[in-house]
């Protein structure tokens, strides 16, 4: 397996995905400004089905990319978890409107984000098998076993799956604000 430079393996693709988020984000909030309802419609449609999924799913880029160029197993997990870390970063400072900086990063461990922490770990798997596919088909794939990755990713769906299904999330919810609860009080 070729092993490429820091920017092939891990920068680009990473500014690839950061990109497009930016961009969406960036389209989808200015569609608001824009007088003609479907017109406004349609842009707030497509800029926001690409920001959700480039949050949600870039990290699966990402990884197969990173892997297919050699990363190192840190170096993808590390880039995988930057552009949503990013997102979730984004998130915790809207709240510093209304909340002293405490509970705002509490709000690191509210239920969506440990979703999507279980998402980028399923992507993962998926992008491993994915890229050693490549990589098989190029020639140059090693010997390595399927074990590991498929039991990352079939470990991250069954949380993904359990925390839903139970209370349909509402319960894993309800244990967000009980720990909000017991660190800080009530609320405002």
């Amino acid at each position: 397996m070729g092993r490429y430079d820091l920017k092939r393996r891990i920068l680009y693709p990473m500014a690839v995905v950061f990109g497009v988020i930016v961009v969406s984000f960036c389209g989808y909030f200015v569609s608001r400004h824009i007088a003609h309802p479907l017109l406004h419609q349609a842009m707030a449609g497509i800029f926001g089905t690409t920001y959700f999924l480039s949050v949600a799913f870039g990290s699966f880029y990402i990884f197969t990319i990173g892997t297919v160029r050699g990363a190192s197993l840190a170096e993808r997990i590390s880039a995988s978890f930057v552009c949503p870390f990013l997102w979730m970063t984004k998130e915790v400072f809207r709240l510093t409107e209304s909340h002293p900086l405490s509970e705002c990063l509490y709000w690191y461990v509210n239920p969506l984000h440990i979703w999507l922490i279980c998402l980028v770990f399923m992507e993962m798997g998926i992008a491993t098998l994915t890229a050693r596919a490549i990589l098989k088909r190029r020639g140059k794939a090693g010997k390595s076993s399927v074990a590991g990755p498929l039991a990352v990713t079939l470990g991250s769906l069954f949380l993904v799956v359990s925390l839903y299904a139970w209370g349909k999330g509402e319960n894993i919810y309800v244990l967000f604000l009980e720990g909000y609860r017991l660190f800080f009080g009530s609320g405002v």
